[in-house]
Parts: C-alpha cells; structure tokens; sequence
C-alpha cells in the first residue's frame, strides 16, 4: 500500500505503523516516513522561485566570462 502524503505528526505516523506492519525494520521505516513528509515541503519549496534566483538562472544563461581584472581581483 502506497504511503500517504503529508507532513501532520498523524499521518507520520501512520506510514510508519504501515512500513512496519509490511515487514520494515522499525528505525528505517521512521527514516523513509519522516523523508516521504519532508520531501513534500522540499517540492513544494522549489517550486517557487524568487525574483533573485530567476536573476541569476538569466545572468547564467548568457554565458558570461570573467574579464582579465575579475581574474586578477580574485587572486588576492
């Protein structure tokens, strides 16, 4: 049976009492819940993207090279 989503200590708890009824070791079975509740806010999370971020994925699609003086400033 598929685990289910969410992050609330109720639902962690029945994925754990699940992995373990399906013959998981009990420590592992609380680590792949407590991955399974926190990987959805992780998702989540990446979802949005800041003005900031969507700044700096176009400064690094332009191909932009270091100039001779950036070179030298950062030998320092």
């Amino acid at each position: 049976m598929p685990l289910k989503e969410g992050k609330t200590d109720k639902i962690i708890k029945a994925n754990i009492a699940e992995l373990i009824g399906s013959g998981t070791p009990r420590n592992k079975a609380i680590a792949i819940a407590l991955s399974n509740a926190r990987g959805k806010k992780k998702d989540a999370i990446r979802k949005q993207k800041t003005p900031v971020q969507e700044g700096i994925q176009a400064t690094k699609s332009k191909g932009r090279k270091r100039t001779a003086t950036a070179k030298r400033s950062r030998k320092g």
